[in-house]
């Protein structure tokens, strides 16, 4: 990140720490509770955030080289993300064209080619039907017209997005980083290195996930015996960029940098940086310029299911023992904690919103990234404007 912009951050995070405050908004925020659990609604997002348009699938070091692959699913399609021979990044429906079975599973290096595991369909790393067993039973068959369903891929500042799968939804010209663009690219991406991930299926819905990590507000309470004793509670920054955002949340040793000479100090070790990559993901850089990107999908019909998945990359491959139970502690942490405080309350969360006893959630002026991103979703929904809510 760029100097300037640190120290832009720190100041604001300083004062905010100084004032016992944090980033407000005018007004508070009420949000229908039906948005996690009404079908229609929920059929309607699938649609637009996660077949319309492209989504985010991961860092370049997902992939790094040619042969590399991980398979993958987006709102119940599944889907292959390779780098063929030239190094380009492709992604792939994870189907045989023959009869449909899954071409591949998990994850893998140094492919050649595709082969399906039924009756041995192979299809070259760019997606073309190279060979038929017992070829002359299925004359009718044009190669050139049966290769995989491509999905358009596209791969810049170190990120790989995906979509959209509609194939007949336009595919964007533009990055889909919009303002954010150039700030991401000053993190260099390109060269991270993945370290691990965690895959795992949840009864709540697919916002729920991201929500948790949206405010500050309930470290102190909910996460009062694993992160609270590292970061500040009820204090950050936010700033918009279109429809995505960034937060920036304070270490409790961001104190030591009080009355230090400017030109000592940087903000990476002493702060969370949160973008949320909107609609569908969110990626943490934190202390030693580690990497962790969540991404959440539907499941399917049922509004109070999702897909989440937590990526982690680091700047480079750990060189020592040390070094790798460092980023392992790192990594447990983060999944220990959501998946036992966030996770477990956001399931019962999930719950109360299917009884449809309550009308609505609040968010309040404390928690300005809420109402941020839930004013998006509304937005590309072309739901009607509530009080509260971002124009």
């Amino acid at each position: 990140m760029r100097r300037d912009r640190q120290l832009d951050l720190m100041r604001r995070l300083m004062k905010h720490l100084d004032e016992g405050s944090t980033a407000m908004k005018e007004r508070m925020f009420r949000n229908p509770m039906s948005a996690y659990a009404d079908p229609d609604r929920h059929k309607r997002e699938r649609q637009v955030f996660f077949r319309d348009r492209p989504v985010l699938l991961g860092l370049t070091g997902r992939i790094p080289n040619p042969g590399d692959y991980v398979t993958d699913n987006v709102d119940g399609v599944p889907l292959i993300l390779v780098r063929d021979k030239e190094g380009v990044a492709r992604c792939f429906v994870n189907v045989c064209r023959h009869r449909g079975a899954r071409l591949v599973e998990g994850e893998g290096c140094g492919l050649k080619m595709f082969s399906c595991p039924y009756h041995a369909w192979t299809y070259t790393l760019e997606g073309r039907l190279k060979g038929i067993p017992d070829a002359r039973s299925f004359d009718e068959v044009d190669k050139a017209e049966h290769g995989l369903i491509d999905v358009p891929v596209r791969e810049s500042h170190g990120l790989i997005w995906a979509g959209p799968i509609n194939r007949d939804a336009p595919v964007p010209d533009k990055d889909p980083l919009g303002p954010l663009e150039g700030e991401i690219d000053e993190w260099g991406f390109e060269s991270y290195v993945f370290y691990d991930n965690v895959r795992m299926v949840r009864p709540m819905n697919w916002k729920f996930v991201l929500d948790t990590f949206m405010e500050g507000y309930h470290i102190s309470t909910l996460h009062k015996n694993t992160i609270d004793p590292i970061i500040h509670t009820n204090l950050s920054t936010f700033d918009a960029y279109d429809d995505h955002h960034r937060m920036v949340v304070a270490r409790k040793t961001f104190d030591e940098l009080r009355g230090r000479p400017e030109d000592q100090v940087e903000l990476i070790p002493y702060a969370g940086i949160i973008y949320s990559l909107f609609p569908q993901a969110l990626m943490i850089v934190q202390g030693a310029a580690n990497v962790e990107i969540w991404r959440v999908s539907p499941t399917g019909d049922n509004p109070g299911e999702c897909q989440i998945e937590m990526s982690a990359y680091i700047p480079e491959a750990p060189k020592s023992e040390k070094a790798d139970n460092f980023w392992r502690k790192n990594f447990d942490l983060a999944i220990r904690t959501v998946e036992s405080e966030d996770f477990t309350l956001g399931a019962t969360i999930q719950e109360n919103a299917a009884a449809r006893l309550q009308k609505e959630v609040i968010y309040g002026r404390n928690e300005p990234s809420l109402t941020h991103y839930h004013s998006g979703i509304r937005r590309h929904l072309g739901l009607n404007s509530l009080p509260g809510m971002e124009d």
